[in-house]
């Protein structure tokens, strides 16, 4: 039999099943029944059609019954122990190729900062800066070269190194979103530092004091920032390679294992900020003493993180290992406006129209953001900055005043951005039944005189320059767009659409405040992550000048790049808002009138 016949001949039993057993409603009898017929269809699967995706779905559906049949739920520490115990150490299994590249980029690049400094003894001050240089060479030429590490008291030194390192572990993890590529730029730009670290000290002769000391809490250190570096590819293998999966649930798959890692890595990054404050600087305990605790350290990352996994993986069912987070087959998503969203389902929705719809939105934030660095970097007719630097952050970016010029840069890109989107988003948040309204469609006139009211009410409050008018554009923001929804899918025109969605909000402002806070502080993460990473790898003396020996090419360079992230921040926030608003609408809409419940009782007085 063709697997296409097997599985026409058995799908409406699997769904069947399938649903049922997600809702709960199998009986016993009719669960132990249904178990022998799926475990029958994945044993014929199995022998004839080994390597194809009916095999894996029929596997996804047994193993939700067996653990449905055979769950124990752990609650407390119980719970507790699990994660550390398997749930962890499966997720690192699951992870051991992220890792070994994380490893690997990081300690190639170790090496790279190594040969480097030895060819450019300039090359230190570039990395380390000329201060931390010049304060290092004193403590050598007074007789201490780790007195950093004593200079202020234990507990001065503990919070300030903590808030730092978990800020470049979240960064190195929240940065594998770009495509994993955040991640990596972060990993080559530490370990280049790490390899001019240390060898900063074999220069001048220092080696194993230097060793002992930078190691007694590098050892941890640095491999929470290799953890980290793996988790973040992790994440961003979800976008990358789906494999069988829409682009969204191998994202969500991928998030779910990469966020396990990074909430493992926190401890051992608290471990280690611990060391480096209250124990690095006592470097008059024995070398030998010093030197074991490295090695415990290091054995320690190595058994718990690598070697425990592996092991763990070889002694269960090696088949449910690697399909133990496959996602059972769920046939495509209709929208269905009648369904009252909460909060939360608001928020996971947006992602999943983003992702499943990430070649529109993707080139709808990229190619204007693109467009927007280039003129700001290249400046024809010197339009678009007054400033001598190559500083780029929000603040000179909604700079209205000062580069008249980028406010109508931003106006006709919010224009774009929110007018496209909710053409697209009308589309796509019709119902298939709901064939008439798809036809007709809103006229597009309001729609386009509504976002660009609000495009250009949210630039002339910036530009108008009063106390705390940045702010207030940034609060109104998220009601700007909400009535621009409002006038799209009501077809209202803009003063209309103002009072329609006041009363929308009216009903639920909690929900309407969770999906604007939610999405903005998303937005800050990203536009944090990427300032990092761009500033560590194209502004900081590295690799913006292996593509020009011109000074002021690379200056300007630079400066697009930054002025790129800023743009890609702001954008991204507006296409999670107009989805997110749009998705809002639809419920705070059912919520109110009750339209579609009040037609199916209808429908059903009728029938009856």
């Amino acid at each position: 039999m063709k697997e296409s016949e097997f599985i026409e001949q058995n799908k409406e039993k699997w769904l069947d099943f399938e649903n049922n057993l997600l809702k709960k409603e199998l009986d016993p009898s009719k669960t132990a029944k249904l178990f022998v017929q799926i475990t029958d269809d994945l044993s014929y699967a199995r022998t004839f059609y080994k390597n194809r995706s009916v095999k894996l779905y029929l596997n996804g559906i047994a193993k939700l019954l067996f653990n449905d049949l055979n769950k124990s739920q752990k609650k407390g520490m119980a719970a507790f122990a699990n994660f550390w115990k398997k749930d962890l150490p499966l997720t690192m299994y699951h992870a051991r190729r992220a890792m070994l590249i994380s490893f690997l980029v990081f300690v190639a690049c170790f090496l790279l900062g190594v040969v480097t400094s030895m060819q450019d003894k300039n090359f230190a001050s570039a990395i380390l800066s000329n201060d931390y240089v010049n304060m290092t060479n004193e403590n050598i030429a007074k007789g201490d070269p780790m007195a950093v590490y004593k200079s202020e008291s234990e507990l001065q030194t503990f919070l300030p190194i903590l808030y730092n390192n978990l800020k470049v572990d979240f960064l190195t993890f929240f940065s594998g979103i770009f495509m994993a590529i955040g991640s990596l730029v972060i990993m080559i730009f530490n370990g280049v530092m790490v390899g001019v670290f240390q060898y900063f000290f074999i220069e001048r002769g220092l080696f194993w004091p230097s060793f002992l000391t930078i190691w007694t809490h590098g050892a941890l250190e640095i491999s929470a920032i290799i953890l980290s570096g793996g988790a973040g590819l992790t994440l961003g293998k979800g976008l990358l390679f789906p494999g069988t999966h829409s682009r969204f649930q191998a994202f969500k798959l991928s998030g779910m294992n990469g966020l396990k890692i990074i909430m493992a890595v926190t401890p051992i990054t608290f471990l280690a900020a611990f060391i480096e404050g209250f124990l690095t600087r006592h470097t008059d305990i024995p070398d030998a003493v010093r030197f074991i605790f490295i090695l415990l350290s290091f054995a320690f990352i190595f058994l718990y993180f690598f070697f425990y996994p592996r092991r763990l993986a070889k002694q269960a069912d090696l088949e449910n290992i690697t399909n133990r987070t496959t996602l059972v087959y769920k046939p495509p998503v209709e929208f269905d406006p009648s369904e009252i969203f909460s909060s939360v389902k608001i928020m996971t929705e947006t992602f999943r129209l983003l992702f499943a719809n990430f070649l529109f939105f993707g080139r709808l934030i990229f190619f204007p953001a693109f467009i927007c660095a280039f003129l700001v970097a290249y400046n024809p007719l010197n339009l678009f900055h007054a400033y001598e630097n190559t500083t780029f952050n929000s603040d000179v970016m909604f700079n209205f005043n000062e580069n008249p010029f980028l406010g109508i840069l931003l106006l006709f890109s919010f224009f774009g951005i929110g007018f496209l989107s909710l053409i697209f988003l009308t589309r796509k948040l019709t119902i298939a039944a709901d064939l008439d309204s798809r036809i007709q469609s809103p006229p597009i006139f309001r729609t386009l005189f509504s976002v660009f009211l609000a495009a250009l009410l949210f630039s002339f409050i910036i530009y108008s320059n009063v106390d705390y008018t940045f702010a207030a554009a940034q609060i109104l923001l998220p009601f700007l767009i909400f009535v621009a929804c409002v006038s799209r899918y009501q077809d209202l025109n803009f003063y209309e659409s103002i009072s329609y969605a006041a009363g929308l909000i009216g009903q639920s402002w909690s929900k309407f405040l969770f999906t604007a806070g939610t999405f903005a502080l998303i937005s800050l993460i990203v536009y944090s992550t990427a300032l990092y990473g761009l500033r560590t790898l194209f502004i900081n003396d590295a690799l913006v000048w292996a593509l020009t020996d011109d000074e002021a090419t690379a200056t300007k360079i630079s400066f697009g790049f930054i002025a790129l992230q800023s743009f890609l921040s702001f954008f991204l926030y507006l296409c999670l808002s107009i989805i997110s608003t749009s998705l809002l609408f639809y419920t705070l809409k059912e919520a109110y009138t009750a339209k579609h419940l009040i037609a199916k009782i209808k429908k059903i007085a009728v029938n009856k």
